[in-house]
């Protein structure tokens, strides 16, 4: 492990304190699953907090006691310190947002540590009416209905990928993105993991026989409270004991999501059209990009 000190923002520091892989979005993408996965690898570490939104272009209830607009860049490796003696390969985070953030595309490709960074990308009117439901029945910070929801210009505008990828393509250069789709992670999850493991360099033979949970799903919660305060805990249990109780905490904590309106189907249609012309510049931008389930 590279034991070099050095500066960034005046501080210095070790490359065991910052991460060197990123999962940078998108939202309603598989991020949480991809994530928890990850982290289960013996060459993985990954900051106990999954989104630290230390990159984020606002202070939030996430990042209020570490963002990069009141705080130096130590306070971000108080999320990685305890990595220094160890021997990990890889030193993780992921905060889904990130994708659209100034502030992380100004800050995380210059780290010291030349961080690897994945993007997961979902069908854009899927993911948006997923994170629609998810915002009414599981966070209920949303009241409006989905009609108005998919005209809102700033929401729909985080389904074209291109607009934000090619930015972060020129910034990081090809050898440090991997890009992959939501549907190949859920439909050949195995292949998927076992590519990233492959562009982190880790040994990906541990995913061949991996039993993969699914975390984060948009479920709709009985308790904010108590939900709340298990995202409070957290940070405070490790990630192998987390994938052991998730399955009790939502047996008891969560129900049914309410059947789909059948009118969302409709403007859903109209909603996956008007994105077409961003898909083909996606495309061009990742030729290699398999996206027919997208059509």
């Amino acid at each position: 492990m590279l034991r070099t000190k050095h500066r960034y923002f005046g501080l210095s520091m070790n490359l065991n304190s910052l991460p060197n892989a990123i999962i940078a979005g998108a939202p309603k993408c598989g991020t949480s699953s991809l994530y928890f996965w990850l982290s289960a690898h013996p060459e993985v570490k990954a900051s106990m907090v999954k989104e630290t939104f230390f990159f984020a272009d606002e202070v939030n209830r996430f990042n209020r006691n570490a963002n990069i607009i009141d705080h130096t860049i130590d306070k971000y490796t108080s999320y990685f310190k305890s990595h220094d003696s160890n021997e990990s390969k890889i030193r993780l985070e992921a905060t889904a947002p990130y994708i659209y953030y100034k502030n992380a595309l100004k800050h995380i490709p210059v780290l010291a540590s030349n961080p690897k960074v994945i993007f997961i990308l979902r069908e854009p009117s899927s993911r948006l009416y997923s994170q629609y439901r998810f915002e009414s029945h599981r966070t209920k910070r949303i009241k409006m209905d989905w009609r108005d929801y998919a005209q809102d210009e700033v929401l729909r505008s985080h389904g074209d990928y291109e607009f934000y990828l090619r930015k972060w393509m020129e910034a990081l250069g090809p050898d440090r993105i991997h890009v992959c789709t939501f549907e190949s992670l859920v439909e050949k999850t195995n292949k998927c993991m076992i590519d990233i493991a492959e562009f982190l360099n880790i040994d990906s033979s541990f995913y061949k026989d991996y039993s993969f949970v699914q975390h984060n799903e948009t479920v709709a919660i009985k308790s904010k409270f108590i939900h709340r305060i298990g995202l409070l805990l957290q940070s405070y249990v490790p990630h192998s004991i987390q994938e052991k109780i998730l399955p009790f905490y939502l047996f008891f904590n969560s129900g049914k999501m309410p059947e789909k309106n059948p009118v969302d189907k409709n403007i859903l249609e109209g909603v996956k059209y008007e994105y077409q012309e961003s898909i083909e510049r996606l495309k061009l931008l990742f030729p290699d990009l398999n996206l027919d389930s997208w059509e």
